[in-house]
């Protein structure tokens, strides 16, 4: 696999009080492995103005928006879709795609109540079915094969074209946040109402019997509902990092409906603690908990995941070495990652670095699936 980029970002002040900022990056792919556009893709990445009106902050254009607490995976970090052309492999700071959204941070009772509204649906970026991370002809039905195992009939299957919300004022989403300090705690209560970055593959019929049986899935986005709540202190060296959320209404596999799909209640949550026990030392830990609320003998997948990950980055040679190491595994379920990388920067300008990516676990999951997609990553970067 081979992917090249070219970054380029500039900022241009209007005012004291406001500027536009304007981002976009280059991609070629030319082994044709990863999923992106023949040739060269353009792919704005930011493209806002900001500012302040009567002490309240204002931020309108393409943009990223960022709410929680995690790394890694995501709980209420739900307003831009991601692009999993490269499964999660990529930072969330490359893999978030940005929207075209307004927001306001309005001082309020203590606090900031933060107002975003996003005019138009955008979804995720997926692969197709022939790409390195692809999960089956529809995004995610190869996990549902895995899961079905040597039940699932031996069928061609056709997969119809997906369903989109359409380009319409009632399609659109919009969220809001409170955040105010309490004593020396940083705590947030969030709300978003927008759509599924994945589609949800429905299972429709078979067609062509009793000759040519062919299984029918009918993809389309669903709308989401999420609450929750984040709280963040400091105790000491220790940062404490909790994050909780509720999706209302999220689609999930089930075994007692024709099309395959029930929504149900979800739950997802963190608790992480950073610990830097020296200048050239990070230490976190998160331990992930996610339920849903549909009991088990309804569930294709298993009720119940339990998951925690540790990261650790060091220094060395005045921030010219720098080795990391994050991995995330399945407590009550078999599948892991596990990412080394090792980072040399020369100069001022140039950077190489070394890692690997190793994926496994149970089939029916997203890493277990992956399993014989480990690869060692070269990267160089020249910044100027």
């Amino acid at each position: 696999m081979s992917r090249n980029t070219f970054d380029a970002k500039a900022e241009v002040k209007l005012s004291d009080q406001w500027k536009v900022t304007l981002e976009g990056v280059a991609h070629y792919d030319p082994v044709d492995r990863l999923g992106y556009p023949d040739g060269v893709w353009l792919d704005a990445r930011q493209a806002f103005v900001d500012g302040r009106i009567k002490g309240v902050d204002i931020r309108l254009g393409l943009q990223q928006i960022v709410w929680g607490e995690s790394d890694g995976l995501r709980v209420l970090d739900v307003i831009n879709p991601l692009d999993y052309r490269e499964f999660i492999l990529e930072d969330f700071l490359d893999s978030r795609r940005p929207l075209w959204a307004a927001r306001a941070d309005i001082p309020a009772a203590s606090g900031t109540f933060q107002i975003v509204w996003v005019p138009y649906f955008a979804p995720g970026r997926v692969p197709v079915p022939d790409n390195e991370f692809a999960l089956g002809k529809s995004y995610g039905l190869g996990l549902i094969g895995a899961a079905v195992g040597e039940a699932a009939p031996n069928i061609p299957v056709n997969v119809q074209p997906t369903e989109r919300p359409a380009y319409q004022l009632k399609s659109s989403q919009a969220g809001a946040r409170y955040r105010r300090a309490i004593g020396s705690w940083d705590l947030t209560a969030n709300y978003f109402y927008g759509w599924e970055d994945i589609a949800t593959t429905h299972f429709t019929g078979v067609t062509g019997l009793p000759i040519a049986p062919t299984l029918e899935f009918a993809p389309r986005y669903e709308r989401k509902q999420i609450a929750g709540l984040t709280a963040t202190n400091n105790f000491g060296p220790v940062v404490l990092r909790t994050e909780a959320g509720w999706n209302i209404n999220k689609p999930i596999a089930s075994t007692r409906v024709f099309s395959g799909i029930e929504k149900k209640g979800q739950f997802s949550s963190v608790i992480g603690l950073d610990y830097s026990p020296a200048e050239w030392a990070t230490l976190s830990g998160q331990y992930f908990l996610q339920f849903t609320s549909a009991p088990q003998a309804a569930l294709l997948f298993p009720r119940y995941s339990h998951l925690a990950s540790i990261y650790v980055q060091t220094n060395f040679f005045r921030e010219k070495l720098r080795p990391e190491l994050f991995v995330l595994t399945g407590l009550n379920i078999r599948q892991y990652m596990i990412r080394p990388r090792v980072t040399r920067i020369f100069g001022d300008h140039w950077s190489v670095a070394l890692g690997a990516d190793f994926l496994g676990g149970e089939p029916f999951t997203p890493f277990g699936f992956f399993d014989s997609k480990d690869r060692v990553t070269l990267e160089v970067k020249f910044v100027w």
